[in-house]
């Protein structure tokens, strides 16, 4: 057994860490004249913890602890104690407590490139005001009777969700936290309704209300719903937004869907943006896959003690009242069932669940070829782009990784493959047409990442469709688009924020540091008639146990700070 020195150069060579991570602790070693291993070694930790979603490096997960380099467990590098690394990053004139210098270190031991601090303190001041702040004069006799009106004879399966109308109309902060199918949505209209009608029936002027969501497709879910780039206004010629601290949207209302895919800066511009007077709405599936960029705020929100009383979690689902495999499976791997999820994959008692081993004698080509032809032959056989559109939803390939073996490039390829051979006729005389995804933003033609479409090839010359946010088909020239890919096949990740009737879904035959309880939730609950999981049994077993914490200081600093307002 070898100890690896804990020294920059050292661990580069081992993979510890990034070439991004590696040159950012040279350049800052360079600028700040650092020496100290311990001090450009957490450079390239701070950096790397970034990388990998979290908002710092939390030292306590790691002071005295040892990590193997190898397989065999022969290198192994240790980390330094507690007292020994915080006495070497305070002795360096690049951190301090504040984000004066490039690196904060906080009391609790987290280490911050000082940007995300920053973001972090703006994000946690916004909120604890909002809380504190004197919630609007209303007659909550009149909101009781309007309750009565859309939860007629509420039993306790409405009652959450007749509870989060409430919160949401009566105070400034709200948040409700849900699966598919709980009703976030029924929630969302009843909310809007319920301030339509109080407005009116107390003879106030029509309440300003903004929907908003992270991705297009998800802001499509939304009456009059928008990007949250759309609704801030991105600015083209230099960074931010037109709607900031300084120039606030005129809104009474903010519904925040989808929340827990957005990342800590993006949020904190977007509540920044916002009246303090404005009653914030926030909505999501804390259980889902968090933000692709840093942080996992919605997460932290929900779990945030002094935000209880305005935070309501939705748990039925009405879309399949307890019976299907489906709800079953997801609350399975929620709770780390392993014995009820191994047993309900291979029971085929559910029609809606269907189980494909790598390890069984079928070919993953032979079975690829069976469900391609089956789930996308409705889309195949669209005879126009509206069609072809609808259908779009009907099915989708999901995937855990975006290269590598059964990645989503490599099963778009099968897919592009499998479909075109399927044609009798010659492809001159037939269109054919594929799905594909933007992955940039491109303001002009109103185009956004995540925005999914259809592409049609036709004598040679190909045309592409995408709906618009009123449902309005727009058409592109295809070299005219932004950077895009095709999407029969999508990773999990980026399935966020839509369903599907029917999802196939490709779980690594190898161990994946992807592959978490998250993952496999997310990837489940986008099927809302019929999930088919290709995977192994064991990976997808171990996967449950991998239950990802991002480290932030949210949860703590809000928490302090609510109290602290309220003294």
């Amino acid at each position: 057994m070898n100890y690896i020195a804990f020294e920059l150069d050292v661990l580069f060579e081992h993979d510890f860490f990034s070439e991004l991570g590696y040159f950012f602790a040279r350049s800052m070693a360079v600028a700040y004249n650092a020496k100290d291993p311990i001090v450009m070694v957490s450079c390239a930790l701070v950096l790397q913890a970034l990388l990998d979603g979290h908002v710092c490096l939390d030292m306590t997960t790691l002071e005295g602890t040892q990590k193997n380099l190898s397989e065999t467990g022969h290198l192994i590098v240790k980390y330094p104690d507690a007292e020994t690394w915080t006495t070497a990053l305070r002795k360096s004139s690049m951190i301090s407590d504040s984000i004066h210098t490039p690196l904060v270190l906080d009391s609790g031991l987290k280490l911050y490139l000082a940007r995300y601090f920053h973001f972090q303190n703006r994000l946690v001041e916004n909120i604890a005001q909002r809380v504190n702040f004197p919630s609007p004069p209303m007659d909550e006799t009149l909101i009781d009777e309007f309750l009565e009106e859309f939860f007629p004879g509420c039993d306790e399966n409405h009652l959450p969700q007749k509870k989060a109308v409430k919160n949401a109309v009566l105070k400034r902060f709200s948040i409700i936290s849900g699966g598919p199918g709980t009703g976030k949505t029924f929630v969302i209209r009843t909310i809007r309704r319920l301030l339509s009608l109080y407005t009116k029936k107390i003879g106030q002027a029509e309440q300003k209300i903004i929907c908003v969501a992270p991705t297009g497709k998800a802001a499509s879910k939304l009456e009059e719903g928008s990007t949250i780039h759309n609704a801030l206004r991105l600015l083209i010629k230099k960074p931010g937004f037109y709607y900031n601290k300084n120039n606030l949207l005129n809104k009474d209302v903010v519904i925040i869907d989808e929340a827990s895919m957005i990342d800590l800066p993006l949020l904190a511009r977007l509540l920044e943006a916002v009246p303090l007077e404005a009653k914030v709405i926030m909505t999501g599936d804390k259980h889902q896959l968090t933000s692709i960029q840093a942080g996992a705020v919605f997460n932290d929100l929900c779990a945030v003690n002094e935000l209880s009383s305005n935070t309501i979690s939705l748990s039925y689902n009405f879309r399949s009242r307890g019976k299907t495999g489906i709800e079953k499976l997801s609350k399975a791997i929620n709770e780390g069932d392993i014995q009820h999820f191994e047993a309900l994959l291979l029971s085929k008692d559910y029609p809606d669940l269907i189980f494909k081993d790598y390890d069984n004698s079928e070919s993953v080509m032979g079975i690829l070829q069976t469900y391609i032809m089956e789930g996308y032959r409705p889309f195949n056989d669209a005879q126009n782009a509206a069609e072809a559109l609808t259908k779009l939803d009907e099915f989708r390939i999901l995937c855990a990784h975006n290269k590598g073996e059964y990645g989503s490039l490599q099963v778009n390829h099968i897919c592009e493959k499998i479909l075109r051979s399927s044609y009798n006729s010659d492809i001159e005389e037939k269109s054919f047409i594929k799905a594909i995804m933007v992955n940039s933003n491109d303001y002009k033609k109103g185009l956004f990442n995540g925005d999914t479409g259809v592409a049609i090839e036709k004598n040679g010359k190909i045309t592409a469709f995408f709906k618009d946010l009123d449902n309005n088909i727009r058409q592109y020239r295809y070299s005219d688009l932004p950077s895009h890919d095709m999407a029969f096949a999508i990773t999990i990740h980026k399935s966020q924020g839509s369903e599907f009737d029917s999802v196939l879904m490709f779980i690594p035959s190898r161990f994946s540091p992807v592959v978490t309880k998250q993952l496999l939730y997310t990837g489940v609950t986008r099927a809302r008639k019929k999930v088919i999981i290709i995977g192994n049994l064991d990976i997808m077993k171990a996967a449950i146990s991998v239950n990802v914490k991002r480290h932030s200081g949210v949860e703590e600093y809000l928490g302090k700070q609510i109290r602290k307002q309220i003294s």
